[in-house]
C-alpha cells in the first residue's frame, strides 16, 4: 500500500507542479497591467539640432485681413514679409484670389548658409518668395493628404500631413501656426522653402 500512496503523492505533485508553472508562463506572457508598460514614441515626435518636435498647429482666424495683410502683421516673420514686398511678389497677389503661403520664420532665416541672400540675383529672390505662394488653392491641412503641390514658382512643393489637421509638413519644415485669412491660409513653416536649382539648358 505504501508503494501505491507514494505513487499517487507523486502524480498529485506532479499535477500541482504542472499547474504552477502553467500558470507562471500564462501570467507572464500575458497583459500585466501595472507592471512593465511599453510606451511607443510617435513617429511625429522627433527632433533634430535645427528643428523643433511637431506640436499642434495653433490657429487663429485672420478672415477680416486678406493675406498679404496677415503676413505683414505677423512678427516673427518680418524677414520674410519685407523679400515679399520687395521682390513685387505681394503686389502681384489678388485680393480676391486663392492663395496658400508658407511663412518662414525670421529663425528659419537665420539657418541658411551666410551669404545665401545676398549672393541671389532679383530674379532668384522672386522665384525664391514664390516658392512659398500656391495660388489658386487653399491647402488645409485638416482636408488634405500628403501630395505635390505646385508653387507660384513652377516648381514643386511636397506637403506631408502626419496628422490631419494637427501635424504637417512642407519640403522638411513643420508647420507651426495657421492663419485663415479672407482670401486664403498662410501657415508659418520652421524652414525656409529654397527652390530645386533649374537644369542647365
Amino acid at each position: 500500500m505504501n508503494g501505491t500512496s507514494n505513487t499517487g503523492a507523486w502524480v498529485v505533485g506532479g499535477l500541482i507542479l504542472i499547474v504552477v508553472i502553467g500558470f507562471g508562463v500564462w501570467w507572464w506572457n500575458g497583459d500585466r497591467s501595472g507592471t512593465d508598460v511599453v510606451v511607443t514614441p510617435s513617429p511625429t515626435a522627433t527632433t533634430t539640432d535645427t528643428t523643433p518636435a511637431a506640436t499642434p498647429i495653433v490657429r487663429e482666424d485672420r478672415t477680416n485681413s486678406d493675406v498679404a495683410s496677415v503676413i505683414a502683421g505677423i512678427p516673427e516673420a518680418s524677414s520674410f514679409a519685407s523679400l515679399f514686398a520687395s521682390t513685387g511678389v505681394a503686389a502681384s497677389i489678388s485680393k480676391t484670389g486663392t492663395y496658400t503661403i508658407f511663412v518662414p520664420t525670421n529663425g528659419a532665416f537665420n539657418l541658411l548658409t551666410p551669404g545665401t541672400l545676398t549672393n541671389m540675383s532679383a530674379t532668384q529672390k522672386k522665384r525664391l518668395v514664390q516658392y512659398h505662394v500656391v495660388s489658386g488653392r487653399a491647402v488645409d491641412t485638416s482636408a488634405v493628404e500628403t501630395s505635390t503641390i505646385m508653387a507660384l514658382s513652377k516648381d514643386a512643393l511636397n506637403f506631408a500631413v502626419h496628422d490631419p489637421g494637427n501635424s504637417a509638413m512642407v519640403n522638411g519644415a513643420f508647420i507651426i501656426k495657421q492663419y485663415k485669412a479672407k482670401n486664403g491660409i498662410v501657415y508659418l513653416v520652421s524652414g525656409v522653402l529654397v527652390p530645386p536649382e533649374k537644369p542647365l539648358n
